[in-house]
């Protein structure tokens, strides 16, 4: 049985990383929308080069929070303790970047 505690945080890591997930989802839309408007405008290259730049900013802030999880286990933090520290970790990149995507600015 999960202590108060410990539901708490699960809660909170859910949240946290639904949010951010959703933000990253809206971010790659428009990803996908400038690479595929690149292409189609015969600049097919630069498109590809745009993606791969987004997919190494992806696979860095994975590999940051990949970090950051392992020395939170190494630290004695629980799982849960865990999901909602690197989830508030992630969070605020995405979301100021969708907000300002959205926003029209």
């Amino acid at each position: 049985m999960q202590t108060k505690n410990n539901r708490f945080l699960t809660v909170l890591a859910a949240t946290l990383w639904v949010i951010t997930l959703h933000a990253v989802g809206l971010c790659l839309v428009v990803v996908l929308m400038i690479a595929v408007w690149g292409a189609a405008a015969e600049h097919p290259a630069e498109a590809g080069g745009f993606l791969l730049q987004v997919l190494g900013i992806l696979a860095a802030a994975a590999a940051v929070l990949t970090g950051v999880w392992y020395a939170l286990k190494r630290a004695g933090l629980s799982p849960a303790a865990r999901s909602a520290v690197t989830g508030a970790l992630a969070c605020p990149g995405p979301v100021a970047l969708a907000l300002y995507l959205y926003a029209g600015h």
